[in-house]
């Protein structure tokens, strides 16, 4: 079940083979405009792994239940406490990816498409939510008892701590 502070999932979809992963341009609050993961908000009731199955399969229409748990993530604006997230992975293959041609819109939350991780991490790239880049160092390694601490200042992200065996 969800706690009180975590009412949120996201989840990256990735293909070792391609290094590439899917991201969605969304077309609304928050982040619109930016290339981020996929996922959403824990229905009442609900666990982490079956909302994030469920919010992957309503934005891509891909059923991925190979998701793994890689922790949470909690922000911060201005010192205040905003809540936090269940982060997840899955893992697809080059044949995934192939049956799975981007860009395309599936829903009304924006265009996915399939991006190099060295698109991604660029320093020059300022079209992916922030810190996804600086998460992304540590997601693939990360365990369902690791934490990244986002901190935001006036807007801007003041940084990201990451603590592989959580707090």
């Amino acid at each position: 079940m969800t706690s009180s502070k975590f009412k949120y999932t996201w989840g990256i979809v990735y293909c070792q083979e391609t290094d590439q992963i899917l991201l969605l341009n969304r077309e609304k609050h928050p982040w619109m405009g930016r290339w981020n993961g996929v996922g959403g908000k824990l229905d009442q009731e609900e666990d982490q792994l079956t909302c994030i199955i469920r919010e992957t399969w309503e934005e891509t229409g891909l059923h991925l239940p190979q998701y793994e748990p890689r922790g949470v993530m909690t922000w911060s604006e201005n010192g205040k406490d905003l809540g936090g997230m269940y982060l997840f992975t899955a893992a697809v293959t080059k044949e995934d990816v192939e049956r799975y041609p981007t860009p395309k819109k599936f829903c009304h939350e924006g265009i996915l498409d399939w991006k190099n991780l060295d698109w991604v991490m660029h320093p020059d790239n300022s079209g992916v939510v922030d810190n996804v880049k600086v998460m992304l160092t540590n997601l693939f390694e990360a365990s369902e008892r690791s934490l990244f601490v986002t901190k935001y200042w006036d807007g801007k992200l003041a940084g990201v701590d990451y603590m592989p065996t959580g707090h």
